[in-house]
């Protein structure tokens, strides 16, 4: 499951506490569920004018994880008036929640599109119709490669580069794609990366590195190189297999697909070279510059 946090955003009366009580009834408390975070954070310091750079960028840092859907609730104005009035409170009036209101609108328009992935906006009224179009999108994203996520988030970002982007899979054998390993512009390179890490691997568990042969909780099972790829490190913990991956740069439009699937194939080989069977293997990239354009 690789979207386990949900931040519902968006003004008073906007339905969010029903929708966070409504997710938690329907998955028995599943997600880990957040009533406002940074985006509501960035609205009231554009509305106050306070300093916003901090939580512009704490906001973010939060989408490129790629582990959280940002909920943005905005019924109809209308209804959410009516609501106000009907409901009262200490903070707003009917003139106050316009202008928050408001607020929300354009700052979620204007940072982000409709087809950007972890961020959604939920205009229905209907209690049950938004618990679907929430676990809908999350299901949606959970099963979605890796790389097209990664790809989406920076393309529907209109920037040319996103900085410290992340995304974790789930490596299943049934999902790898071997012939990745044939494609052309990357096969010798990737060769080199299998040779290079399963050697070290041989070598950790041989002692030929230390005095000390290793054992598979190793914290030595590692690769490095100043290319794209450039630090793989596999550790094996709470009886689970993690191949985190740090990548320099990427490009997200041609060699990133090729470059996850490739990663997906050496965590589920390191798996098979420790001789372990049916444990969860999870493949943890970052990607320091996820760009378009070289």
């Amino acid at each position: 499951m690789r979207f386990t946090n949900i931040c519902l955003e968006g003004p008073d009366c906007s339905g969010k506490t029903t929708l966070f009580n409504n997710i938690h009834k329907e998955t028995d408390y599943k997600y880990n569920i957040q009533d406002r975070s940074c985006l509501s954070m960035y609205v009231f310091s554009c509305m106050y004018k306070r300093d916003t750079k901090f939580w512009y960028n704490k906001l973010m840092s939060d989408i490129k994880k790629l582990d959280t859907l940002y909920v943005v609730m905005l019924p109809p104005l209308v209804e959410v008036v009516k609501r106000i009035n009907k409901r009262g409170d200490n903070l707003h009036d009917e003139n106050s929640i316009v202008e928050v209101w408001n607020s929300f609108d354009k700052i979620t328009k204007t940072l982000f599109t409709k087809d950007f992935p972890n961020v959604i906006v939920v205009n229905s009224i209907d209690k049950l119709d938004s618990v679907k179009i929430v676990l809908d999108r999350i299901d949606y994203l959970n099963k979605l490669k890796g790389s097209n996520l990664i790809k989406r988030l920076v393309v529907e970002s209109k920037k040319n580069e996103l900085v410290n982007v992340s995304c974790l899979s789930k490596v299943n054998k049934e999902d790898l794609d071997y012939s990745v390993l044939d494609f052309e512009e990357e096969k010798e390179y990737y060769a080199k990366i299998r040779n290079s890490f399963f050697n070290n691997m041989f070598k950790e568990f041989s002692g030929f590195n230390t005095e000390i042969p290793q054992t598979h909780e190793s914290r030595r099972l590692i690769y490095t190189d100043n290319s794209c790829i450039s630090m793989i490190h596999l550790l094996f913990r709470d009886n689970k297999l993690d191949l985190d991956v740090t990548m320099r740069s990427s490009n997200v439009i041609k060699t990133l697909w090729a470059d996850y699937e490739f990663l997906k194939i050496l965590a589920y080989e390191s798996a098979e070279e420790l001789q372990f069977k049916h444990i969860p293997i999870t493949l943890n990239l970052h990607i320091r510059s996820a760009h378009i354009i070289p």
